[in-house]
């Protein structure tokens, strides 16, 4: 009587790294191999690469930011000489967001000196500069600053906004992921290269207070429509106490704006385990309490933050000035 795939696949899943990964190596190691090409067969497996799998299950329980997160690793798995992950692969190690879709590619840096080339399903980036390069939780990276600034001098202004915010941003309870002094100094060693100067524009207009990339691409499009610049992250009292801090506030108007991702609602990092439920009834208490003080309150979420034409008739309907 032969194996039943469950069980098979019970005796894969054992072999599967930290990351969820099973090497067609470890399958042959312990006689395997045949087991895992029929379940690879079967559409119970999936490929992520030759020689490196995944249970389809697992896979399908899986967000874009961790998908693609797992493909890295799985990069890392087979490559066959040591790699410095960079760009779009850099900033998913580091957390920094990318708004859209992930690559398909896996993007790796290397010297001038040491050439390469590009392969499918790879982008080989060649630097002429020295390689800020640092090990993260097990593999090579670009720096966190080196990362922002190769993003910023490829990305469409508001994205590379969204990045660079994040790289600089101070949470309340932690340390930020770099420094703007460190920033200055990647984009010092960069030399005359395409895309330097945007990198420094986005740079100079990045800010520490971002609380999201909704907020920092929206921020970015109130910019580039020329409305007057908001305050960030005000805190707001009443006779309880604190109300809360706003993404943005026009105090001339004194208008509010949110952006409501659906993060705010899904991720833990800001759902901290509460229900969905209760945290629609704590934002309906948290503005009605605004309200009160006199403001007036208007939110958005991400097809009027990725919108130009959308977000400044929002911000035109709702009063907000141009900038002089």
């Amino acid at each position: 009587m032969g194996i039943s795939s469950s069980t098979t696949l019970g005796m894969l899943a054992a072999l599967s790294s930290r990351d969820g990964l099973i090497l067609a190596t470890d399958a042959g190691r312990v006689g395997l191999q045949r087991e895992l090409r029929l379940e690879f067969e079967r559409q119970t497996v999936i490929r992520l690469r030759r020689g490196v799998y995944v249970l389809t299950a697992e896979w399908a329980a899986l967000g874009a930011d961790d998908r693609y997160l797992r493909r890295i690793r799985a990069h890392a798995a087979v490559a066959e000489g040591p790699a410095v992950y960079s760009h779009f692969s850099a900033a998913a190690l580091w957390g920094l967001p990318v708004v859209g879709a992930w690559p398909s590619e896996i993007h790796l840096t290397s010297s001038a000196a040491a050439g390469g080339r590009s392969r499918p399903g790879v982008v080989r980036h060649s630097q002429e500069h020295c390689l800020d390069v640092v090990e993260h939780d097990g593999l090579r990276v670009t720096s966190v600053a080196a990362t922002a600034v190769a993003m910023a001098r490829m990305l469409p202004f508001g994205r590379a906004v969204a990045v660079m915010d994040k790289a600089l941003h101070e949470p309340r309870d932690g340390a930020p992921l770099t420094t703007r002094t460190e920033l200055e100094r990647a984009l010092a060693e960069l030399g005359h290269v395409p895309g330097r100067a945007a990198a420094g524009r986005v740079l100079e207009f990045a800010t520490p207070l971002s609380g999201s990339a909704g907020e920092s691409i929206s921020r970015a499009g109130i910019f580039l429509l020329g409305f007057l610049a908001p305050d960030l992250q005000v805190p707001h009292w009443d006779q309880a106490g604190l109300i809360g801090y706003t993404d943005f506030f026009w105090p001339g108007i004194r208008t509010v704006g949110e952006f409501d991702g659906d993060g705010k609602y899904l991720r833990d990092e800001f759902t901290h385990g509460r229900a969905a439920a209760d945290i629609v009834i704590a934002e309906k208490v948290r503005e009605d309490r605004l309200r009160a003080l006199g403001l007036g309150v208007f939110r958005w979420g991400w097809p009027v933050a990725t919108s130009l034409p959308a977000l400044g008739e929002l911000l035109a309907r709702k009063g907000v000035p141009r900038a002089r």
